[in-house]
């Protein structure tokens, strides 16, 4: 695959980073991201040592990954439970 090399943005500083073609907005994007979160860290505490931001943003944005993840895993046990049901419903309309 195509790979190409795009600059990103963090907190004020530029990284040059090689990905897959097709990667590249998603790249941007999370670059986006996490530099808005690191910003957020930024600004509420001055006198923290850029790597220091850097973990705790990766913190919360990991914490966050696996919230939504959990949901999802919620999502598919209901989804399961509806099949189920409807799979009842569907016996019984045919008795």
């Amino acid at each position: 695959m195509a790979q190409e090399q795009i600059s990103v943005r963090v907190l004020d500083e530029e990284y040059k980073i090689k990905c897959d073609s097709k990667q590249v907005d998603l790249l941007k994007k999370s670059a986006s991201y996490l530099d808005e979160k690191m910003a957020e860290i930024k600004s509420s505490s001055n006198t923290m040592q850029r790597e220091k931001v850097a973990v705790m943003a990766a913190l919360n944005v990991v914490s966050e990954y696996l919230s939504q993840e959990a949901k999802l895993g919620e999502l598919d046990d209901v989804s399961g439970e509806i099949e189920k049901l409807q799979n009842i419903i569907d016996t019984q309309e045919s008795i």
